[in-house]
């Protein structure tokens, strides 16, 4: 679902202590740059990922769902581990380690960001507005098979942002994924315009493009791995030993 909206999360090497207040240029207004500064990435990611109406007597999914997310050539990995109306996103490096973490949930609206280096975690609050956006929908009856699911061809667009996205949806009762873009309320065009569809609910995007509207594309998100199985809770909490970061 980009200023180049992922850049991969490099968490600093700078004391805390020595982080000037103006120094981080974030995409919300914080109170607590330097901790952003460590963090921001994945602030960013997460936002960024579908849409069909099942059974209410269905149950919600619950596994993990591995994607990745190219801006130019920027290529960067992500997970989703998904239980109830809890999710852990981690942004994975190119050596398989995790980078950064984010705690969302999505009944309490809150998000934790954690920096496993760093032992800290800290609460992110989002008090900006959702983005309001003029787009035509057309849902196609063009199918496309994708990580092991039969996708429907979804089509977003918009003259007035110079936008069009193209979203491959499947259908498992991932019922998580609008609440969760919801929560992160972030200004990233892929969760943007797909907040922006109609029955929407219970769907996820195994491919998003997004091109302006002489077809250049501008970001691409693609589910490589989806798998259902139950998650330990201890997942969706701050680590033992984890320090609050506190503004000096």
């Amino acid at each position: 679902m980009p200023r180049h909206a992922v850049e991969g999360l490099k968490l600093r090497k700078l004391p805390i202590t020595h982080v000037r207040r103006n120094a981080v240029v974030a995409p919300d207004p914080d109170p607590e740059p330097a901790m952003h500064a460590i963090l921001r990435p994945v602030l960013i990611a997460a936002a960024s990922f579908t849409l069909f109406a099942a059974p209410a007597t269905a149950q919600s999914f619950e596994g993990v769902i591995e994607f990745s997310k190219t801006t130019g050539p920027v290529i960067t990995n992500y997970k989703y581990y998904v239980k109830g109306d809890r999710i852990r996103i981690e942004e994975i490096s190119a050596r398989g380690e995790v980078q950064g973490i984010m705690l969302v949930d999505t009944r309490d609206k809150t998000v934790t960001a954690i920096s496993p280096e760093r032992k800290l975690y800290m609460d992110v609050p989002n008090m900006r507005l959702p983005k309001d956006v003029e787009a035509t929908v057309q849902k196609t009856s063009e199918m496309k098979d994708m990580a092991g699911y039969k996708c429907e061809k979804w089509l977003v667009k918009s003259p007035k942002e110079d936008r069009t996205l193209t979203y491959w949806v499947a259908a498992d009762e991932f019922n998580f994924f609008v609440p969760l873009l919801e929560t992160l309320n972030r200004k990233d065009e892929q969760a943007v315009f797909f907040l922006h569809i109609k029955d929407n609910k219970g769907v996820f995007p195994m491919l998003g493009v997004e091109q302006k509207m002489d077809g250049a594309e501008v970001s691409r998100l693609e589910v490589k791995k989806v798998t259902k199985e139950g998650q330990k809770t201890a997942l969706f909490e701050i680590p033992a030993g984890y320090n609050k970061f506190e503004r000096n």
